[in-house]
């Protein structure tokens, strides 16, 4: 069950907070790489306030190359360089 811990002294901004109604929410989802055509994630936050991280999960043989995403309002492609269309996990993570 994953759980997200936050240290700081800014203020929660509660809207963001709202955004984690499930522990689920926090949970790396499955997909493959897709070159320089990238990979479209649709997540439906409505803004571009959210981090992105991407974990290969498969060993792409040297062909995976560099890793990088565009973010939008409502979706996030994520690209890689290489040839390799192996698998990834992935968490979008809303912030303030």
């Amino acid at each position: 069950m994953a759980r997200l811990t936050i240290i700081s002294s800014t203020p929660v901004n509660v809207a963001t907070l709202a955004l984690f109604t499930q522990d689920e929410d926090l949970k790396p989802t499955a997909s493959t790489f897709n070159g320089a055509s990238g990979r479209t994630i649709t997540h439906n936050y409505g803004h571009q306030n959210y981090q992105v991280i991407v974990n290969p999960t498969a060993d792409a043989g040297g062909f995976l190359g560099e890793v990088w995403f565009s973010k939008a309002n409502n979706t996030v492609v994520i690209y890689n360089s290489g040839a390799a269309v192996t698998a990834f996990h992935y968490t979008i993570i809303p912030h303030a």
